[in-house]
């Protein structure tokens, strides 16, 4: 496909995804565009460039059926910080962080997990809007979506098992939060196997994590948020800093 089909295809994707979040009262105010990075790893993501917003997607997310509901998710991020929300606060994470860190002592490996913890948690309370905005047929593609997301086998390393855990706790309570989890779905019968082998008590800490962020409310106010992400933190250091088979969860 050429450059120039490339570029209007996307911009007919970015106006389709406006448009429709629009139609459900969820309006983008800011000038926004979408552009192509070839070495991206990750699908994308958004970021503010003075009053306007920059959404970056890979070249290999171009041919995804998840084309749409990235930058569905994308937008949904530009309205929550247009509207100033905590999750999107930068300063809220960085002051929780240093303390940790001079209060814990975090490796860098740990303080890269956490920071993948909260994207959970941020994502968790943009795909409110997505799902409100998706059809019937976006939905199956969603749930699909994130049966993808499940680990069946840990890895042996206690801080990747806990990052892990918390992927998969994030996964299910994507699903649950919009009723659209089936527990007789293949992820559940993977994420069971993954909790079996890190021992009994895993199971108690996913229930933690996944009821966490199946119930984060995005109405909490600025204390009541930095508290919900010290609680979230300190879970997840305790899970990190487990022995490689997390003995004191048997």
């Amino acid at each position: 496909m050429r450059r120039v089909e490339v570029d209007r295809s996307l911009q007919d994707t970015l106006d389709w995804a406006v448009e429709r979040m629009r139609d459900r009262g969820f309006v983008v105010k800011s000038v926004v565009s979408l552009t192509v990075d070839k070495e991206l790893s990750i699908m994308g993501y958004a970021k503010q460039e003075g009053d306007a917003h920059k959404i970056v997607i890979s070249e290999w997310a171009l041919d995804s059926e998840m084309l749409g509901g990235l930058v569905l998710h994308e937008l949904a991020h530009i309205y929550f910080t247009e509207k100033g929300a905590h999750s999107h606060d930068g300063r809220i994470l960085e002051d929780v962080l240093r303390e940790m860190r001079e209060r814990d002592g975090l490796r860098i490996k740990e303080t890269e997990y956490l920071i993948d913890a909260f994207n959970h948690l941020q994502n968790i309370l943009v795909d409110d809007v997505v799902f409100a905005v998706m059809d019937e047929k976006e939905l199956d593609m969603a749930r699909r979506f994130f049966s993808e997301w499940i680990s069946e086998k840990p890895s042996g390393d206690p801080v990747m098992d806990a990052a892990l855990l918390s992927r998969n706790a994030f996964a299910v309570a994507s699903l649950k939060r919009r009723k659209l989890f089936d527990p007789q779905a293949d992820m559940s019968y993977r994420n069971k196997a993954f909790l079996s082998s890190l021992g009994p008590q895993a199971e108690a800490e996913f229930e933690w994590l996944e009821g966490f962020l199946e119930l984060c409310d995005p109405q909490w106010g600025r204390q009541e948020f930095r508290a919900a992400i010290e609680s979230y933190f300190d879970r997840m250091v305790a899970l990190m800093r487990m022995s490689s088979k997390l003995d004191d969860l048997r």
